[in-house]
């Protein structure tokens, strides 16, 4: 939450304008959600008017036209308390509650033994941004004349304000995890061209997937260039041939237009070219060979080489790197709350993930997108510690690369369902971990984008997997009377076959054909898949109140085992 003080001298002036149609006529339904208890002229939720709105300001001024007092500084007190944008909106209740909680954490309620000041809360509707704000009107003149006094009013404001915002569940605006704002054109452009999304927020996904599914730089360049996204290097000032930088763009629709360039570090700040660095393996080859894509790319030149984001993943590669999110989320479940940077790592490679998947599958941003959106923010610290050496451990890195390189298909349906579990496990985590701080409204982005965004991707999945099952148990029915009419076996199934000695099925007519050989492995991981269930149901904890909200439930064919219990911080 976002304040915003100013102090005048004319109260009467301050009230007409937040009761008119403001600067472009944006302000609409202008309405008091609360004031002090001496404010008697509108009462609460009543609309504004040029007759009670006169009213209204002389009532406020009361205390001074009494005591006659006289300050050659302001003695009108006013600030908006605004959310961003994409916050979306809260009912007038809540608030009224958070202005009550502000004037009252400001002193202008009378405590500590001295007297109240007046103040009243208008609401207005959003801003021309589309920011949900309200302006608090606050005399500085006490009901018994004397003053209110200002001393260190900002700092006592940004203060009231953090508070407010663990205490009533927003989004922490000035806490250890902070992501980067948007200029407004960015947003009026997006709406002028009818795109369901701002550049900047297709540009970080992008990247974000890119370099979550890289091990190295070269791999990164090729990775976004393949994805259709423009990218350039920044060089050195004093040599031409060290990268510190880089910038990216979307392709125009049309050659007249221009591409709209974002430096990596205006994208997000962890996605700077320093920052992804950390997250690759440095070899003696790499620093050439990165140089080289990145010549290559500025010049529009073909990609020098192609690695490994030009081939389908393996068979063992999707077993080993599913187990690998299931073996971080062991590991971090117990991880220290005061570890911010191994937190925002998490993040960020778990945000990637997602991002890959959507870069791979969504024509629109759909919930992988959101999903990937709310794990951005908390991959972003205000300031990044330096960075120490640590023992290994586990990453999503390599589900980036699965995702990102394997359409989903029949012959991967199962493998994408059990991945997606092992993420969402993680999510839970990071829902545990912003919920114990406190930050309860961040917590909430991450329980909505597991439960509800990614029960549409679920339930796609769960559907392909039935849909698949039907048509090989059609298949084989078909093989069993002419074996011709088999189709082709699916990529995972050959691979299984290959690595596995042969087995072979008899059909009820006693005959054995290669077609069930083939498709049976495959046929029972899914039958097995779907036997599974990994719903997360959860209620809104209440505040103070730490839940193991997102433990996905046990199935009715597999207890819990004990070592499920005690997970929560």
């Amino acid at each position: 939450m976002r304040p915003n003080v100013t102090k005048g001298t004319r109260m009467i002036g301050l009230i007409k304008y937040l009761a008119g149609p403001g600067r472009h006529n944006e302000h609409t339904s202008m309405r008091v959600i609360t004031g002090s208890e001496t404010i008697i002229t509108v009462a609460s939720g009543e609309a504004l008017n040029a007759e009670n709105t006169i009213a209204l300001a002389h009532e406020m001024d009361l205390p001074k036209a009494v005591f006659g007092t006289s300050f050659k500084t302001a003695h009108v007190f006013h600030v908006s308390l605004s959310l961003a944008a994409d916050e979306g909106g809260i009912p007038d209740a809540k608030w009224a509650a958070i202005a009550q909680d502000y004037v009252t954490r400001m002193g202008f309620t009378g405590d500590g033994g001295k007297a109240s000041s007046r103040w009243v809360a208008i609401h207005h509707g959003t801003s021309t941004g589309g920011n949900d704000h309200i302006h608090i009107a606050v005399s500085m003149i006490r009901e018994d004349g004397s003053r209110w006094s200002q001393h260190q009013d900002l700092p006592r404001t940004q203060k009231a304000c953090e508070e407010i915002e663990k205490t009533h569940g927003l989004r922490i605006t000035y806490g250890e995890f902070a992501e980067r704002g948007y200029h407004p054109k960015e947003k009026e452009r997006a709406r002028a061209q009818g795109a369901p999304e701002r550049d900047s927020e297709r540009l970080q996904r992008a990247v974000r997937a890119a370099s979550t599914a890289s091990l190295e730089e070269a791999e990164f360049v090729r990775r976004l260039r393949r994805s259709g996204v423009l990218i350039r290097p920044r060089y050195a000032m004093d040599n031409p041939e060290q990268i510190v930088g880089y910038s990216v763009a979307l392709k125009p629709p049309t050659r007249a237009e221009r591409p709209v360039w974002f430096g990596g570090g205006r994208l997000a700040k962890d996605l700077t070219l320093p920052k992804l660095r950390e997250g690759w393996g440095a070899s003696p080859e790499s620093g050439p060979a990165a140089l080289l894509e990145w010549q290559a790319a500025a010049t529009g030149k073909r990609m020098v080489t192609a690695g490994r984001e030009a081939r389908v993943p393996t068979a063992e590669e999707w077993q080993k790197y599913t187990a690998e999110v299931g073996e971080l989320y062991e590991q971090i479940r117990t991880a220290p709350l005061d570890n911010p940077a191994l937190w925002a790592q998490v993040a960020r490679e778990t945000s990637g993930a997602f991002a890959a998947w959507s870069i791979r599958t969504e024509a629109t941003p759909g919930p992988l997108a959101e999903t990937a959106k709310a794990l951005s923010r908390s991959a972003q610290l205000r300031r990044f510690p330096p960075r120490t050496e640590h023992a290994p451990m586990p990453s999503a890195k390599g589900a980036g690369m699965l995702l990102m390189q394997t359409a989903v298909g029949p012959s991967t349906v199962a493998g994408h369902a059990l991945l997606l579990a092992q993420l969402r496990n993680t999510m839970k985590a990071m829902y545990d971990m912003h919920h114990a701080a406190g930050r309860l409204h961040e917590a909430e982005r991450i329980r909505v984008a597991a439960t509800d965004g990614l029960a549409t991707v679920r339930s796609s999945l769960q559907a392909d997997s039935n849909t698949h099952k039907n048509a090989l148990t059609t298949s084989s029915r078909d093989a069993t009377r002419d074996p011709a009419s088999a189709p082709a076996a699916a990529p995972a199934a050959v691979l299984e076959r290959e690595q596995a000695p042969a087995q072979t099925h008899e059909t009820p007519s006693g005959n054995t054909t290669e077609a069930t050989q083939v498709l049976d492995p495959e046929l029972q991981e899914i039958q097995r898949l779907a036997a599974l269930s990994f719903p997360i149901s959860v209620s809104r904890p209440p505040t103070g109140t730490h839940l193991n909200a997102l433990t996905p439930q046990p199935s009715p064919n597999r207890p819990r085992q004990e070592k499920d219990k005690g997970r929560g911080r």
